[in-house]
């Protein structure tokens, strides 16, 4: 995921384009509306220069990515959450009468990919 969302470069002082919400920050590209909750609930300190930090951006990552898949059951909508919000999420359904984004099929093809990669190495 983390590849995806830096463009494989795994840049963490990464900055995304300007959206109408901000930007997004880091290997994990959060945004600093969502990055101080999910900090909360990892029970770790926040504060924006933190975003930049890659131990940092992995535990807030995996953090979120719990939290969605526990909320939705489905890594479809987790990950299409991730990636556009859970109103984005919302729409995308509306839109497309699914969860099966772009995003989503392209982190599980490459999470299947490096599974096989690690299962023929043994």
């Amino acid at each position: 995921m983390l590849r995806t969302e830096t463009g494989g470069s795994f840049d963490p002082t990464l900055v995304g384009p300007e959206t109408r919400f901000g930007h997004a920050y880091g290997m994990a590209q959060f945004m600093k509306n969502t990055a101080p909750w999910i900090a909360e609930m990892a029970e770790l300190p926040y504060n924006d220069d933190l975003l930049f930090d890659p131990l940092y951006s992995i535990q807030l990552s995996v953090e979120y990515l719990s939290y969605l898949y526990n909320k939705y059951e489905d890594w479809d909508y987790a990950l299409t959450a991730y990636h556009r919000g859970v109103g984005g999420l919302e729409n995308y359904i509306d839109a497309n009468g699914h969860a099966k984004s772009a995003y989503a099929v392209e982190i599980q093809e490459n999470a299947e990919e490096i599974g096989n990669l690690v299962a023929y190495s043994n």
